[in-house]
């Protein structure tokens, strides 16, 4: 379902374009106050398909400019419909004078959202729906034919083919795509569960077969986006599910064949991997070191850190969010307010998703509520809780390292890292789990 921002002062009103939009193109509407609330939305959740906005909303001005000078700044290619005049916006996005009908602004918002006109009787959705780039990378050809998106002009837009059905492609390709910015490629709609279904089963059989480490990383990476691409728009749906299972499975695997860790860092910092899967891969093979030195451990463990590793920031949206280790890195990081509040729940939120994951249990999810320092899943506590798992306290110490190791303003020289953890983690259990870490790196 496509998702539109609606900023519009008078309730009424609202509640009539909200109920039309929604009955005649099958868009999910979003209310916000102002262009404050309509940037915050859009720096998490930059994939909104149309903004339907007043020139000014109630105690604000200039709330339409500021929302469209937003959205180039951002290079965000998301048409607005803007009721009311503002000449400084002419040309450049559609605008509706007042007073508007809800008929007229329902038809053209259909324009833009795809919905053709012999198609609003029918109350269908969008004819075309976006799919991310990182989907192609693991494909060789597509079971229905791909489109990239142009924009035609103000209020239309135009879909040309690119990827016929059974065209045979290769990342390479796929790659030149995205080196000219392109971050979503288009399908029809009737063909979304069939596309990810296949998509889905296309990298659950590369997984499954014996290929070489450096593919495997790569496609464990890329597969992993997809992951959290789909759970943070669709929520755990069976096909993720799987996925996701396979994924982890495949994680284990890479992770007993791992090579040393300058060599692991050397790869995974020249592929094009993303922070996310860096983050989450690195993390999980620094938690293993430690564990592994344990007289308790067992392979059950090395299990349990690799679903802590994958779920651990699976709830959150960027790069900024997942460096964040402390209160006062997340005061200092210029967060909006809803993504502060993913940052401090995202423990919770990761445990309550899982446990819709049918391959987990309390154990998992128990150690995954902890894995941020509190006992509830909730803030990043100043002196952590002596009671919380202690594998919880080995992800806690392998996780500092991690970020410390991938934030480009600091140290690089491992022994270096370890001493900022010494300071970081004065309690005699974390200083204990330091040292063994120490003595695997050395």
């Amino acid at each position: 379902m496509s998702q539109t921002i609606l900023i519009e002062n008078d309730s009424e009103l609202r509640k009539v374009f909200s109920l039309n939009l929604l009955t005649y193109t099958g868009t999910d509407i979003i209310d916000r106050n102002n262009a404050d609330e309509a940037i915050e939305l859009l720096n998490i959740l930059p994939s909104i398909n149309l903004i339907v906005t007043r020139t000014d909303a109630t105690d604000e001005k200039n709330t339409a400019i500021r929302i469209y000078n937003f959205l180039q700044e951002k290079q965000l290619d998301i048409p607005m419909i803007v009721l009311g005049e503002v000449s400084e916006l002419k040309d450049k996005v559609l605008l509706l004078q007042d007073p508007i009908s809800w008929e007229i602004l329902v038809k053209n918002a259909a324009n833009l959202l795809g919905v053709k006109d012999d198609e609003l009787a029918q109350k269908v959705q969008p004819k075309h729906i976006p799919i991310s780039i990182s989907y192609f990378y693991d494909i060789n050809h597509t079971p229905c034919d791909v489109y990239i998106r142009i924009k035609k002009g103000v209020s239309d837009f135009q879909y040309v083919k690119r990827l016929h059905a059974q065209d045979s492609f290769t990342p390479d390709d796929i790659d030149k795509y995205g080196s000219q910015g392109l971050k979503d490629f288009w399908i029809h709609v009737d063909y979304q569960q069939y596309f990810v279904t296949f998509v889905t089963n296309c990298i659950i059989s590369k997984l499954e077969n014996n290929i070489g480490l450096d593919e495997r990383l790569l496609t464990n990476a890329n597969a992993y986006e997809i992951v959290r691409e789909h759970i943070q728009k669709a929520g755990l749906t069976a096909e993720i599910s799987e996925l996701s299972e396979v994924n982890i499975r495949s994680m284990i695997k890479a992770i007993k064949e791992a090579p040393k860790l300058a060599s692991l860092l050397k790869f995974l910092f020249s592929s094009k991997i993303s922070y996310a899967y860096q983050k989450a891969h690195l993390t999980c093979v620094i938690s293993n070191f430690v564990v592994a030195k344990q007289s308790w451990y067992k392979e059950k463990h090395l299990e349990t850190i690799t679903y802590l590793s994958f779920f651990a920031d699976i709830t959150l949206k960027s790069a900024k969010q997942m460096k964040i280790n402390t209160n006062e890195e997340l005061e200092a990081a210029g967060l909006e307010i809803s993504e502060k509040q993913d940052v401090m729940t995202h423990a919770l939120d990761a445990t309550t998703l899982i446990k819709e994951f049918p391959q987990t249990n309390e154990y998992i999810e128990h150690v995954l509520l902890q894995h941020q320092g509190s006992e509830d899943g909730i803030g990043f506590p100043d002196d952590i809780s002596e009671e919380i798992h202690p594998i919880a306290k080995v992800f806690i110490i392998a996780d500092a390292f991690v970020k410390t190791m991938l934030d480009s303003s600091a140290p690089k020289n491992k022994k270096e890292i370890l001493q900022i953890l010494y300071l970081q983690f004065p309690s005699e259990s974390f200083q204990k789990i330091i040292r063994a870490l120490e003595q695997k790196i050395e």
